[in-house]
């Protein structure tokens, strides 16, 4: 029997080495890389930046400056994903944006931190790439668990480094902390310069060798999303992107209030609260894997709104139920919103098929951004009046934004969505692509 058994466990690891290809592990350590090299100052660089004088509105400045980056980066990101290889991409964005914390090291104000934190914001340039390479990258019927793994790989990177982080700074000095956060990003840069053709390369040549034509279906590079003035008419598309921009919107609506909300209703210590990012971290690392699994099983769109009505379970008790057990818990189930964040870009590959390219990944990711621009400062603003009002409203509509996504997902796995086996049209017009 213990044969067997070692037999079977063995059989299991050759089946799940087979899902996840060379190029999503190589991917998920450069993502590591990148995460502890993150995680190292982030949870640090506001206090920072108040160190090297900066006043609060100045310090909002800089956080501002570094999402209407993020936002201004996505539609060049994904012309740049579908136009040039997309690993030289990855690679060149990285490396754009892996000197930012000698920036931060050097900054004398706050105008040279945004500097920074803009240059940073480069590396983002590079992720509709990404995403993209994934996609084609991953084994047929298992794309939740290749975004699973690599985003497990960022979340497992920030778990310890904010510790690392902290110690660091408290022996040699914040400083010192920004130089090793280059470090790791540079590495994580060089990770990237080994990954493979992604399989849309190879079958192009396979194709090209064997006398297709270059504008045949099945993985070639004139099978796209038809631009975006396609992708806008996709109503499966718009509707993904609109339930889950409301989700998003909420979430980081409450995101920056979780720590303040720790001090100001529960009195908790600043040990407790430098706590937050790890414990959330582990979470997000711990719940992405079961999210990618049931993604790949259940379909991921409805995966992802299973996981954020658990978000929504999550939530109140963390403002309604003041216990230190209970509150503990909750920071690390609201570490799954992140999970689902991650496994969302296969609810895109789950919608558009073949079609999912870099403008299709660069559109929701614009989506994203641009909610991230307001929610932070309504959040605030109703935190002022009313402690709780902005985790209520959060919770609401993670609730009706989750509940219509499972709906939404369990209509596209039977097929009556209208996603891909409804809408798909083979030879889209290229009259419609930017």
């Amino acid at each position: 029997m213990a044969l067997q058994r070692e037999a079977l466990r063995s059989e299991a690891l050759r089946r799940d080495r087979a899902l996840i290809p060379r190029a999503i592990w190589l991917l998920a350590a450069g993502m590591f890389l990148w995460g502890f090299g993150y995680g190292l100052h982030a949870y640090m660089f506001p206090v920072y930046l108040r160190d090297i004088g900066c006043t609060p509105s100045q310090v909002g400045v800089v956080f501002s400056v570094s999402m209407a980056a993020t936002a201004a980066s996505c539609i060049p990101g994904g012309m740049l994903a579908d136009r040039y290889d997309r690993r030289k991409v990855i690679l060149l964005t990285w490396l754009l944006g892996a000197p930012s914390p000698i920036i931060y090291y050097l900054a004398r104000d706050y105008r040279m931190a945004a500097v920074g934190i803009a240059l940073y914001s480069g590396s983002l340039l590079g992720y509709p790439a990404l995403n993209a390479y994934a996609a084609s990258s991953a084994t047929a019927g298992a794309s939740g668990t290749a975004f699973g793994v690599m985003n497990v790989g960022f979340a497992a990177g920030m778990i310890a480094s904010p510790l690392v982080g902290g110690y660091v700074a408290d022996v040699w000095g914040p400083k010192t902390v920004f130089l090793l956060s280059f470090v790791f990003f540079v590495a994580a840069s060089c990770v990237m310069a080994f990954l493979p053709p992604e399989r849309r390369e190879a079958e192009s040549e396979a194709a090209a060798m064997a006398g297709a034509g270059a504008g045949t279906e099945g993985g070639q590079p004139g099978v796209g999303s038809g631009g975006y003035r396609g992708l806008l008419h996709d109503r499966p598309f718009v509707r993904f992107i609109a339930l889950y921009s409301v989700c998003a919107f909420a979430y980081y609506m409450i995101q920056p209030l979780i720590s303040q909300y720790l001090a100001d209703a529960r009195s908790s210590s600043m040990h407790t609260i430098s706590m937050l990012g790890t414990l959330m971290s582990l979470g997000q690392a711990l719940i992405t894997a079961a999210v990618a699994r049931a993604a790949d099983r259940r379909g991921a769109v409805a995966a992802v709104g299973a996981n954020l009505l658990v978000f929504v379970v999550s939530l109140l008790c963390f403002v309604l139920v003041p216990s230190a057990a209970v509150t503990l818990v909750c920071l690390f189930l609201l570490g799954g919103f992140m999970a689902g964040q991650g496994v969302v870009y296969a609810g895109v590959g789950e919608i558009l098929g073949e079609r999912a390219d870099g403008k299709a990944f660069a559109l929701f990711s614009l989506a994203m951004s641009t909610v991230s621009i307001f929610g932070p400062y309504m959040g605030g603003a109703m935190y002022a009046r009313s402690r709780g009002t902005p985790f209520y409203l959060a919770a609401g509509l993670v609730a009706v934004g989750g509940a219509l996504l499972v709906r939404e997902g369990i209509a596209i796995r039977s097929g009556r969505g209208g996603g891909l086996a409804a809408e798909q049209i083979p030879g889209r017009p290229d009259s419609t692509t930017i």
